[in-house]
Formats: structure tokens, C-alpha cells, sequence
């Protein structure tokens, strides 16, 4: 019984999936984007009472710091910005689509707060990217876009290379007051979880405040949400490239008392230190921006 080849099993049947199954879901994808938009305006602002303000929640993910130009005050960063919302206008009943509870779309689609940063410094005053968006059944938006932003910030070099840096980031909507867009920052500080150490700059916190103003020319009020970018210079660079060789010349200075006066190199040994140090003037003046606070390595 053992010595002849052994039979062939057979062959088990494939899986069969009933047609009416295998595209269900996408058909009601289908017809639940056609649904919702078939009478939707992305122009108005969706709330059910235009008396009432729509409450927007603002989240900013600080990535990377791609530069900082003290010379020109403006600050480079690499942020993740996410916005949350309700659209009372794009509900539905999950239960009636296959229970489909999320779907995501362009967010061109639906309607956008006008959340920008005041204080941009780019001349191409460039936003966020055309990413998707997630719209839950309960009219939930969240919108999430990483965004490329060049700041303003107000520099103080007086303790360069030992110095430190409060950089403001303002968000706030441009046309909507607080009568209409309530905007709101969803936690106290800035998520740093995911941020790329930089090797120049040492991030030592993000804090949020929201702030209410009214401008001069309105008299309604708009609210703001700052985030303040706490940076502290890694002085490393700094102390080995320009402290320590201007030091080293500065000790070569007084050299030149001790040389007897027939001796032809102490007018040149004077020279030569003179011209190292104003090399050593010229690079940190390069870096630093023209105002009237010199710093003390510059005095």
C-alpha cells in the first residue's frame, strides 16, 4: 500500500464573492458624494443660524525648521496645520449608505475658513496645499495640510552666539470676524512630537494664546490664535569657529609691548592682529541685521 504514488488531493473550490457584495460599498460612496452635493455651495459659510458664529478649532505641528535669516528677521518653518469644523449642511445617516461613517474628499469641495498667518513674510504669500479633507457623518471637517511659511520675527542679537529667540506665529481669519468665525486653539502649545531636531536652533517650547482684537478699521472684533516659537542658538558652531580664534588674536596683541623697538616685526605683528580682527568684525556683521543693538562680541 505504501509503494505506489501517493493520490492527488482535490482541488478545493475558489472563494466566490456574490456580485451584489463586491461593489456595494463603492456605490454608495457613489451615490452619498452625489447626495450631499447635488445642492451645496462651498461660497457661503455653513451654518444653519447666520446669527450664530461657527466655532473653528486650530492645531499647528511644528516638522522642521528649515531657516532662520537674522539678518532679514525672517524665520522658514515646515508646519503641519490642522482645522476642524462643523458643516450643518453635510450630515447623513450612515445607516441609509452601507454604514459609511467617513469619506474623504478634495477640499475644494466644501467650504474653507480663511485662516491665514498675519504675520507672512513671503513674497508669494503662498498657503497650504490642496490636500483632502475627512468629513465624518455628523458634519464634522477636518482638514489637515502641511504648509511651507516664512515669518516675521523680531531678532535680538545682543548676546550672539549665546542668544535667544521669540518667534510669533499669528493665525487668524482674514474677512470673517468673531461674530462669524469663533476661531479657537484646540491645545495649549504647539505639537513638537514630531519635529525634526534642527542643528543650529534648540526648540524649548511652542505655547498658544488665543487673543481677541479689534482693529482699527473694524469695529468688530477678530480673534487670533499665537503660537510663540521658544529657540535657543546651539552656540557650539560658533565657539570654535569665532570665538576661540579671536581670542587666540586678541592674545597676540599685547605681544607686540615686549618686542625691543629696533626690532623690524612689531609695527607688522600690530598690523597683522589689526587685520585679523576686523576679518573676525566682518563675518559676525554679515550675519547679523542692521540695527542698533550691537552685540557684545561685536564691541
Amino acid at each position: 500500500l505504501g509503494k505506489g504514488p501517493a493520490a492527488p488531493r482535490p482541488l478545493q473550490p475558489p472563494l466566490r464573492v456574490s456580485p451584489g457584495c463586491r461593489g456595494a460599498q463603492g456605490r454608495f460612496a457613489y451615490k452619498l458624494l452625489h447626495d450631499l452635493f447635488a445642492n451645496y455651495s462651498s461660497a457661503l459659510r455653513p451654518v444653519e443660524d447666520t446669527d450664530r458664529a461657527l466655532n473653528v478649532t486650530l492645531q499647528v505641528t511644528l516638522s522642521q525648521i528649515i531657516d532662520m535669516d537674522e539678518r532679514n528677521q525672517v524665520l522658514t518653518s515646515y508646519l503641519w496645520v490642522r482645522q476642524t469644523w462643523l458643516d450643518a449642511h453635510l450630515t447623513w445617516d450612515k445607516d441609509g449608505y452601507g454604514g459609511i461613517d467617513s469619506i474623504r474628499i478634495p477640499s475644494s469641495y466644501v467650504w474653507r475658513p480663511d485662516i491665514i498667518l498675519y504675520n507672512n513674510a513671503d513674497e508669494h504669500f503662498g498657503g497650504s496645499m490642496e490636500t483632502n479633507v475627512v468629513l465624518r457623518s455628523d458634519g464634522h471637517i477636518m482638514w489637515d495640510s502641511p504648509a511651507i511659511t516664512k515669518s516675521s520675527c523680531k531678532v535680538d542679537v545682543s548676546y550672539f552666539p549665546f542668544d535667544g529667540q521669540r518667534c510669533r506665529l499669528t493665525f487668524g481669519s482674514w474677512t470673517y470676524n468673531g461674530n462669524q468665525i469663533d476661531l479657537r486653539n484646540q491645545l495649549d502649545t504647539g505639537d513638537l512630537r514630531d519635529f525634526v531636531e534642527n542643528v543650529e536652533w534648540e526648540v524649548l517650547g511652542m505655547p498658544a494664546t488665543r487673543n481677541v482684537i479689534t482693529y482699527g478699521c473694524c469695529s468688530e472684533p477678530y480673534p487670533d490664535v499665537t503660537y510663540t516659537l521658544l529657540l535657543r542658538r546651539r552656540a557650539s558652531f560658533y565657539i570654535f569657529n569665532l570665538l576661540l580664534p579671536c581670542i587666540m588674536v586678541s592674545f597676540l596683541a599685547p605681544l607686540g609691548f615686549y618686542l625691543p623697538a629696533d626690532s623690524g616685526e612689531k609695527v607688522s605683528l600690530g598690523v597683522t592682529v589689526l587685520l585679523a580682527l576686523t576679518v573676525f568684525q566682518l563675518l559676525v556683521a554679515e550675519s547679523m541685521p542692521p540695527s542698533e543693538s550691537v552685540p557684545l562680541i561685536g564691541e
